[in-house]
């Protein structure tokens, strides 16, 4: 697989926004509302790498507890891919951070390493200043050693990102949480959000600028359906 530089993720129209998929060798971030889709995007990709390199590993980092392997095996049509998936759930932000700095040593050329999500574990108190800051030192800590992972490994890195509401816009809209962050770090944004009709889904690459544009996906059984 030496020619290979993106995971597909199932759905033709993002792959193409994407010029063929998630790209290794950089951070992806996928933010939305609970529901939304980024979990499953984020696994589609994993089971398609799983299921089109047999040599290939994903790395999941499970901060948010939604991980289910039968979804997986779902989505991929059998269970012996799971042998090459390496699964962690961390119950703390420090647990996250030991996770994510054994992540050199657990990927290689190819391989996808998944953090879902970034900043589940990540708190920050209003009021407390110090408590604040440490949280964001942390977090940007964390946020440029994956960046370094995906550069220096050449894998591909996807971040799910939560989300908060914009206090100040003009209609009800969200942004991820620790946006500045998130932004500054992630190669690639894509926010993903349901639509008006039921089922239907629907993907919007943020950054690059170039790549702006939106695709509709429903979720399966089998995973991501134009």
């Amino acid at each position: 697989m030496e020619t290979r530089r993106r995971i597909p993720t199932g759905s033709q129209g993002l792959d193409a926004q994407l010029l063929g998929g998630i790209p290794l060798g950089e951070l992806t971030l996928v933010y939305g509302e609970p529901g939304s889709g980024k979990t499953t995007l984020a696994l589609c990709a994993a089971a398609q790498l799983l299921c089109l390199d047999h040599a290939a590993r994903v790395v999941y980092l499970d901060s948010d507890a939604k991980f289910a392997p039968s979804r997986l095996i779902q989505i991929a049509g059998s269970d012996e891919h799971l042998r090459r998936l390496s699964y962690t759930r961390p119950t703390t932000f420090e647990e996250q951070a030991e996770a994510i700095d054994r992540l050199p040593q657990q990927l290689q050329h190819g391989d996808l390493a998944v953090v879902d999500s970034v900043t589940g574990l990540y708190r920050v108190e209003t009021g407390d200043t110090q408590k604040t800051f440490t949280e964001n030192k942390e977090l940007n800590r964390q946020l440029g050693a994956l960046k370094e992972v995906a550069a220096s490994t050449h894998a591909a890195v996807i971040l799910t990102g939560q989300v908060r509401s914009v206090l100040d816009s003009p209609f009800p809209a969200v942004e991820p949480v620790a946006q500045r962050l998130l932004s500054y770090w992630s190669d690639k944004v894509i926010k993903v959000e349901n639509t008006a009709t039921p089922g239907v889904k629907q993907a919007t690459v943020e950054k690059p600028p170039e790549m702006r544009g939106a695709t509709r996906f429903r979720i399966t059984q089998g995973g991501l359906e134009d």
